[in-house]
């Protein structure tokens, strides 16, 4: 598929650029899930380059921050996100917000 092909048929073609510009990963829910059903996950990586890019938000259903995946759709699974790819830990989005809440107590 070529580069055109891929920009035309994207289910983000039309989306608020912004969704896309998250690295948090609670602001990131909405823009993931325009990638949910994506099968343009090999393209969209190719286009952005997100690790030698040092890239910032979210690109072929992952969540980065200066190049470094932060989280990553998971295909075969009931949770949302998988975070801590080393581990493989799962995260579900109520899961998150109580821990971002508790790091803004600190």
């Amino acid at each position: 598929m070529s580069l055109l092909e891929f920009l035309d048929n994207a289910p983000c073609r039309n989306s608020d650029p912004w969704l896309f510009d998250q690295f948090q990963l609670d602001l990131a829910q909405p823009g993931l899930q325009y990638c949910r059903n994506c099968k343009f996950w090999n393209e969209c990586d190719s286009l952005v380059k997100p690790e030698s890019s040092n890239y910032d938000g979210i690109a072929a259903g992952k969540v980065w921050r200066n190049g470094n995946l932060l989280a990553r759709l998971s295909p075969n699974s009931p949770h949302p996100l998988i975070v801590n790819e080393e581990k493989e830990v799962f995260i579900s989005v109520e899961t998150l917000a109580v821990r971002r809440s508790d790091l803004l107590t600190d």
